[in-house]
């Protein structure tokens, strides 16, 4: 295939992967509105954060082993490239233990950090048990989702992560309405997700498609020291999700109570779904860079990112657009209980919420480059800006001096700093690269 059919191929396939796996929480956020109202969504947003840090160790392991893989395999060294796999597999299964454990020691002691009250704790609690109980699950889909998708089967993955989705949907609201089990139902339908997801990317395995080979293991620790430096800044995204929703939890539970809570959670949950848009671009791209770099092609390497760039940009100009007209209905999708505080908080906050895209997509694009390119410390650095070292201080200051509209504009002012932090960053990089 030519560089363009290659983009369109991976980006594609990859765009609609992330959209499926980001409907996941999306599901829930709408079944849950409907079916156990405000207190459902708070209970839903309390437990996130632990989604997030789980999804984000997830592609830790997923998206740094894979940078390795694609390097390997596009210089001929099949024997590394099966083994940073195998690599990726066993830290699965040890970060996995770990949850399970958590998950029925001490699920009801995290709700209360969390923040849960009287009346929403058995739901977060119940959530929050399940969720880390399949960690492994989660965290297994992520990596054999990447692994296929640097093996050649961009395609495989999509109907993998589009069918797990479907399954999360349909049962949402066959375990929430007919069956009545209100957020266990909701729970069960996304931890089993992974599991059809797992099932469908397996089959590479079985019949023999895949460039991997299930062969014997040599320990290196260079290769694991060597996938959490690419993958961190991964992992740093995914949690820094989890903590901007914390962070923006207890500042919002103290100026709008868990009313505020459960507007942010509309709001937050439906930006999931358009940074899994940009996601999905950058980790189509991630693939055809890496290849780029390690055959030394600087100038496709180039066309590749700035088709990623421009791509993003038209995304997040139309997004805005559309919440910015559409912004009431949307936000009534999940008021199931027409509970007029709610609609007002979310429908300002939406407007003001959706400006963080335009800059987002920028510095998500840049983050793989820079991971594709071999460079993860300045990747670590721009992840670190938009997650905590910006983020934190601006929610605490916005917060303080304008309320509501302080925690809306906190990611689009993050955002923005980041990205022209961002741009200064690769462009020495690329000039020293070149």
């Amino acid at each position: 295939m030519s560089l363009k059919q290659k983009f369109i191929h991976y980006v594609s396939a990859n765009m609609i992967s992330m959209i499926g796996l980001s409907l996941y929480i999306l599901a829930d956020t709408f079944f849950i509105a409907k079916g156990m109202g405000a207190h459902g969504l708070t209970a839903l947003n309390l437990a996130l954060p632990v989604y997030n840090l789980i999804s984000g160790l997830g592609m830790l392991i997923a998206i740094g082993g894979a940078a390795q893989f694609i390097t390997y395999k596009s210089t001929e060294n099949n024997h590394d490239a099966n083994n940073v796999f195998l690599h990726g597999l066993v830290l699965v299964l040890i970060f996995g233990v770990l949850f399970i454990f958590s998950g029925i020691a001490f699920s009801s002691e995290l709700a209360t950090i969390l923040g849960a009250n009287k009346a929403i704790h058995s739901m977060t609690s119940t959530y929050l048990q399940f969720v880390m109980i399949f960690a492994p699950a989660f965290m297994l889909n992520d990596v054999l989702s990447a692994y296929t998708k640097n093996d050649g089967d961009p395609h495989l993955a999509m109907i993998g992560m589009l069918a797990g989705s479907l399954f999360n949907i349909v049962f949402d609201y066959i375990f929430i309405f007919p069956l009545h089990l209100g957020m266990l139902g909701a729970v069960l339908a996304t931890v089993f997700s992974p599991v059809v997801g797992i099932l469908i990317l397996s089959t590479r395995f079985i019949n023999h498609k895949s460039t991997i080979h299930l062969e014997h293991m040599r320990f290196k620790i260079n290769l694991v020291l060597k996938t959490f430096t690419l993958g961190f800044p991964s992992l740093i995204n995914e949690v820094s999700g989890g903590i901007v929703m914390l962070i923006f939890n207890y500042l919002i539970l103290h100026i709008a109570g868990n009313i505020g809570v459960a507007a942010y959670g509309v709001i937050v949950n439906i930006y999931l779904v358009i940074v899994a848009l940009f996601n999905g671009i950058a980790q189509g791209v991630q693939p055809l860079m890496g290849e780029c770099y390690a055959k030394g092609d600087h100038a496709d390497l180039e066309k590749v990112r700035y088709h990623a760039i421009i791509l993003g940009a038209v995304i997040a100009f139309i997004v805005y657009l559309l919440m910015f007209v559409f912004n009431s209905p949307v936000v009534s999708a999940f008021n199931s209980e027409h509970n007029s505080a709610l609609q007002s908080l979310a429908e300002s906050g939406l407007i003001l919420y959706f400006i963080a895209p335009i800059f987002a997509s920028y510095n998500i694009i840049t983050i793989m480059y820079l991971i594709s390119i071999n460079q993860p410390l300045p990747a670590q650095l721009v992840t670190l800006l938009r997650g905590i070292i910006i983020l934190i201080p601006a929610a605490l200051i916005l917060s303080s001096t304008i309320k509501m509209t302080g925690i809306w504009l906190t990611l689009p002012l993050t955002e923005l700093l980041t990205a022209l932090i961002a741009i200064k960053i690769q462009y020495h990089i690329k000039r020293s690269v070149h």
